[in-house]
């Protein structure tokens, strides 16, 4: 057996952690960049209470509230700019997997000069980065314990990633009273994602025992709880927010495989939620890989509760979770055409750092395969 494993960043989780946040950043810098998104810290006061918490502990704090969903290079260049201006030494990122991955790349553009694009893979982050705190706001991404920073290309009109240990927040606190804002629909879509990275990296081909380890309780823990959440209750949401944060760490150690490469076209070309895009492909994708993986995807039909080791009961608890947790059943059902087909298989077929992590080789005729049974939905499975 053999593997290596690199989570360096301080958790701090639990209800009034965010209380923390002053005595946290005055550890790392005394110039502090909040980076949000441009209306929910604002709507419910979150911008006046962070920048206070952080003041009262000494620091000097600006706010970037810019950041849009699926954060482009234009903004992240931007927020650069803004962060050397006011002479930041620290970036706090409040928000969803967006407003952290915007300030991953604030945290590396700042320091180090360039812009955004210098920096995407495979281009390397060289040098020392702006250390990060992480406060997530939704259970899904993982963004507070990863080494990745996703940002639309502006130029190439596709998503791609900052790959660096460099970018891993120092701090990630989590304070699961910021979830009760969560729509029932953003609930589902988000917990999708965290659902996603859990099985996408206990498929990937780099998965170790570790991954694994994190990857197996983050599905127990979803299957477990989301439906609850979705209802609102809020004790299955502070355990939702747990499981995002060990879907982190098994990305973190692994990665994410075609789910990812298929999914990212249809949240930048059709506005689709990464999330919810996610959930159309997951049972797809799972399917298919399980002639290459068929013991693993038995192990978590397990974890998913289907009480036996069988790999189509994992299909069939991921089908009927997506049922419950109200994930529309076809990409049709979403104003997808048949004909957008050929456009989404040629974007995917540009996703090769996710697509060639795949357990089982997936070329082309496979892809459109997939987006076809995605198309006509669960029912056809």
């Amino acid at each position: 057996m053999k593997f290596a494993a690199w989570n360096p960043g301080r958790i701090v989780f639990g209800t009034g952690s965010l209380e923390t946040l002053g005595d946290e950043a005055s550890k790392l810098g005394s110039k502090a960049l909040l980076v949000t998104g441009k209306h929910f810290a604002r709507k419910y006061g979150y911008i006046d209470r962070i920048s206070k918490i952080m003041e009262e502990s000494g620091l000097k704090v600006d706010v970037f509230d810019k950041v849009e969903p699926n954060p482009s290079t234009d903004t992240v260049d931007k927020g650069s700019d803004y962060a050397r201006e006011k002479g930041i030494d620290l970036v706090v990122a409040f928000g969803g997997g967006s407003a952290m991955d915007a300030a991953k790349g604030i945290a590396v553009v700042a320091a180090l000069g360039g812009k955004t694009v210098d920096y995407l893979f495979p281009n390397k982050v060289e040098g020392e980065v702006y250390p990060v705190i992480a406060i997530p706001t939704t259970a899904g991404t993982g963004s507070e314990v990863t080494k990745y920073a996703v940002i639309t290309d502006t130029q190439q009109e596709m998503k791609r990633v900052i790959v660096s240990e460099k970018i891993i927040p120092k701090v990630a606190v989590l304070d699961p009273t910021v979830l009760k804002h969560l729509s029932p629909e953003l609930t589902s879509w988000t917990g999708f994602d965290a659902l996603s990275h859990a099985v996408e990296a206990y498929m990937h081909k780099l998965a170790t025992p570790m991954s694994d380890l994190y990857a197996e309780k983050a599905v127990e823990i979803i299957f477990e709880n989301l439906v609850d959440a979705i209802k609102g209750d809020m004790n299955a949401r502070e355990k939702m927010h747990f499981a995002s944060l060990l879907a982190g760490y098994a990305i973190n150690l692994a990665g994410t495989v075609a789910v990812h490469g298929l999914g990212y076209y249809l949240t930048t070309g059709y506005g689709l939620h990464h999330g919810l895009a996610n959930a159309f492909l997951l049972p797809y994708v799972v399917k298919y890989n399980i002639p290459a993986i068929e013991e693993k995807l038995a192990q978590l039909a397990v974890k998913a509760g289907a009480g036996s080791k069988d790999p189509t009961l994992f299909l069939e608890k991921l089908v009927k979770l997506e049922d419950e947790a109200g994930i529309p059943d076809s990409l049709r059902n979403v104003g997808i055409k048949e004909s957008d087909i050929d456009i989404l298989v040629k974007k995917a077929l540009r996703q090769d750092r996710t697509i060639a992590r795949n357990p089982r080789e997936m070329g082309e005729k496979e892809i459109r395969e997939i987006f076809l049974q995605a198309y006509r939905g669960r029912r056809n499975l």
